[in-house]
């Protein structure tokens, strides 16, 4: 039996239904949506029932002032100080409330921190958003931002391309996956829960991936090979009316490519999924109750957390492998 038992530094990353096939993509077939820049008016339907294809595609029929939907992708250096997050969002302040008040749903999150200290982040707004799912993969056009990502059919490689001089920024980021996809009770199949918590849906695409930077912000050079990830999250809620707070995080141990997930609901309960995986195979993969503990160490490590709290410098997690 494998336990892992860690205690980790805290690396600064940032921080349900069947539905109608006219809706969403049929499984095989090329699909692309326009999410337009305005939030929808009317109810939105969403998915947490995955398919035969399509992990990484649009999971809602529209963004609305209570809804988000998004696609993150970060890299790490091996000095764990170098580091860059691309998200591409499609929400609202209201329904994230992590986003700058703006009317425009479509927008791009740049986050990035350099060894000297300096850390910031860049926000690129599009008129539009045209998303093509093909199937596994995803490619993204956030129209005027200069900003895209596109994703093989088969999940192995994404790149992520800034070009907006205009915003001080430009260059690209390509991950190569190292993990199978999953979702957070099992692998990446048909038929799988997709929601990580209530409303809350999750698609880990690339648990483990090596990410290869090569960008220019703000006049400073940023180029480095490190540890990267892919995922995306979707809700038919606002994010605030379903979670008091969730530890989540991406790692490598010996062979191993792990991944966390411990929320907490406004009512106390625990939601959970584990992941682990060696030599490109699944060896564990759970969102029993049983499968992972997450508990903040070091600085302020109240649990549970409270809003006005500080931050943990670090975490201890618990996963059982059993006999993986």
């Amino acid at each position: 039996m494998n336990i892992f038992l860690l205690s980790w530094l805290l690396l600064i990353l940032p921080a349900s239904s069947l539905i109608s096939t006219n809706v969403f993509p049929r499984a095989g077939t090329p699909h692309i949506k326009t999410i337009p820049s305005q939030a929808a008016t009317e109810n939105i339907i969403a998915n947490f029932l995955s398919t035969t294809d399509n992990p990484d595609g649009p999971q809602l029929s529209a963004i609305n002032t209570t809804s988000f939907d998004w696609w993150y992708f970060d890299v790490v250096s091996p000095d764990l100080l170098t580091s860059l997050t691309i998200v591409f969002f499609t929400a609202l302040n209201s329904s994230f409330p992590f986003l700058l008040p703006s009317s425009n749903v479509d927008v791009v999150g740049v986050f990035y921190s350099f060894p000297n200290g300096t850390y910031d982040d860049i926000f690129l707004y599009a008129s539009e958003v045209n998303i093509t799912t093909d199937d596994n993969g995803s490619y993204g056009q956030y129209v005027g931002a200069g900003a895209s990502w596109s994703g093989s059919p088969d999940l192995s490689h994404y790149e992520i391309s800034i070009d907006s001089p205009e915003n001080g920024i430009s260059g690209t980021f390509t991950l190569d996956t190292l993990a199978p996809a999953h979702y957070p009770c099992g692998p990446a199949t048909a038929g799988q829960d997709m929601m990580v918590a209530p409303h809350i849906g999750w698609s880990n695409a690339m648990p483990d991936a090596v990410g290869t930077v090569n960008f220019t912000i703000l006049g400073s050079e940023m180029g480095f090979e490190g540890v990267a990830y892919h995922d995306k999250n979707w809700s038919d809620q606002p994010f605030q009316q379903n979670v008091a707070s969730w530890y989540w995080g991406h790692g490598r141990l010996g062979d191993y490519s792990i991944v966390w997930f411990d929320t907490l609901g406004l009512d106390g309960s625990e939601w959970v999924s584990a992941y682990a995986s060696r030599d490109g195979e699944i060896v564990f993969s759970s969102c029993d109750a049983s499968s992972l503990t997450v508990r903040p160490s070091g600085g302020d490590d109240q649990y549970p957390p409270s809003a006005s709290g500080g931050d943990p410098t670090g975490f201890t997690i618990w996963m059982d492998l059993g006999d993986a």
